[in-house]
């Protein structure tokens, strides 16, 4: 678990940042968020720390100092920036949602000049807006911040005021001691401060108490307010190995690798591992085995649906993928899931051309933040064609191991037909297990499934009972993949031989 300490500095780090950013004497400071209030709550103390005064804009107020009268004159863009350059001094000016003007050539202008005044002085500029798009000529000109989103200890804070505010008035009893709200704040991390607290104060007025469900009440709502933002899907741990027949090797893996999320492996100095890539058959449990890491660990799940990241404007892609792991971070610990990986980066291993490189982009993006992330994510990825994957992502470094997943032996196949009729709701000792897995040879996992879903269909039209005979027909009637696609598996074997690790 990530510790509050370690919370408070990622608070602190981020002050520091933004504040050597204006020290350094960039003229022009970018933040994309959308989230004002804190942004000027944490320019407000830069400009407290430095002595310097702070001015803020927008079009519907004008410019005005933090806390002061609007200069008259000054809600027009050009005007504002006309008062800017008789300011003297140092100082900082926030303009919200100012890129959307820039596109004029006299703003444009104007914001160049200042720009090329400031580089001698400690007057920095700083646009925010939820989702910025300016003209190469202040692009060029312009330094971005990351501001991010709340991390636990910011929202801890929150937590307090909506639990002190509700006690007040709503009567409700809170008796949440240091650890509970912790918890609490933890649960949010995700979500920007508003709506961590609009969410906290949601599940409080539907539960009409502060109880120890509320934690997890809480994380219910936050899975379906991510839902919407359309980059993470939040996924519910209901998966865990007993519902996975086989993969004893990467069982054994997973199983040390869980000891570096405990405070006794952290002391001991285990380092948390970055993630698996699984690998093999289709149908054989790659899927359901990512899913289940989180199930066995007891942290959070999340999709990353590649998909949703393509964006027609230039750069938004990635910006949009940037956000998704940025997000992901937020909510560690916890296991990121990107299945059939390969189908969002295949084209970065060829010259570019086929999406005007922008699956190189995307990949160099997700490759900087695998090197580079703090631990806590562990990222679980899934592909079905790994060889379509471009080398540098096959890299030692890259995940900790590579996995394989072949077709299940027959005692694999055996349980899995055990496990899938208990499933079901029959008694799997009523079937011979042994038979039907000597019969489904070369079946995957997916298609002994699909055996018995059909069987059930055919006993239930003959006004029977499912039965080892009903199974054995329909394990015959099928045509299973290893031996319509015999070649491409045979490929798959051959590749995983000397680059990867059996999963069984």
């Amino acid at each position: 678990m990530i510790s509050s300490s370690s919370g408070a500095a990622a608070i602190g780090s981020k002050r520091d940042e933004l504040r050597l950013l204006i020290n350094s004497r960039n003229p022009i400071i970018i933040v994309e968020t959308a989230e004002e209030e804190r942004l000027v709550h944490l320019l407000t103390a830069i400009a407290v720390e430095l002595c310097v005064p702070l001015y803020a804009w927008s079009v519907t107020t004008g410019l005005a100092r933090i806390e002061g009268a609007p200069i008259y004159g000054t809600a027009e863009p050009e005007q504002a920036l006309a008062n800017i350059a008789e300011i003297r001094g140092d100082a900082i000016f926030l303009l919200k949602d100012f890129a959307r003007y820039c596109d004029n050539d006299k703003i444009c202008r104007r914001l160049r000049d200042l720009a090329d005044a400031f580089r001698s002085t400690r007057r920095s500029i700083v646009i925010s807006a939820p989702s910025l798009n300016l003209p190469p000529e202040i692009a060029s000109e312009s330094v971005p911040f990351a501001f991010g989103l709340p991390d636990a200890d910011e929202l801890a804070r929150g937590v307090k005021q909506v639990l002190a505010e509700m006690s007040r008035d709503q009567h409700l009893t809170v008796t949440f001691d240091a650890a509970s709200i912790r918890r609490l704040a933890e649960n949010l991390a995700g979500l920007k401060v508003e709506e961590a607290m609009r969410t906290l104060r949601k599940c409080l007025l539907a539960r009409g108490e502060a109880d120890a469900g509320l934690a997890d009440a809480v994380m219910d709502a936050k899975r379906s307010a991510l839902q919407t933002e359309g980059l993470l899907e939040p996924v519910r741990r209901d998966v865990s190995f007993a519902d996975v027949a086989g993969l004893k090797r990467l069982r054994e893996w997973l199983t040390k690798r869980h000891n570096a999320f405990t405070p006794e492996g952290q002391r001991f100095g285990l380092v948390p591992p970055k993630g698996v890539l699984i690998t093999g058959v289709q149908g054989c449990g790659k899927s359901l085995a990512a899913r289940a890491v989180a199930g066995e660990w007891g942290i959070e799940l999340a999709r990353l649906d590649a998909g949703a990241l393509y964006d027609k404007f230039v750069g938004e892609s990635e910006k949009r993928l940037r956000k998704a792991l940025d997000l992901s971070q937020k909510m560690a610990p916890m296991v990121l899931w990107i299945d059939e990986i390969e189908k969002a980066f295949a084209s970065a291993g060829t010259s570019g051309d086929a999406d005007a490189g922008l699956s190189q982009r995307l990949l160099a993006t997700l490759l900087t933040w695998m090197q580079d992330r703090e631990g806590g994510v562990f990222l679980a990825a899934t592909s079905n064609n790994i060889s379509a994957l471009p080398p540098e992502m096959l890299r030692k470094g890259r995940f900790d191991e590579i996995f394989f997943v072949d077709l299940p032996n027959a005692d694999v196949r055996a349980a899995l037909f055990a496990l899938h009729l208990r499933k079901r709701g029959r008694d799997a000792a009523a079937f011979d297990v042994a038979k039907l897995a000597a019969a489904s040879e070369g079946f995957s996992g997916a298609e002994i499934e699909q055996a018995i879903a059909a069987g059930l269909y055919t006993a239930f039209s003959a006004k029977a009972q499912l039965s080892t005979d009903i199974l054995l027909a329909e394990i015959h009637g099928t045509q299973p993949l290893s031996v319509t696609r015999a070649e491409d598996i045979r490929g798959v074997r051959e590749w995983a031989k000397s680059r990867a690790v059996a999963a069984d």
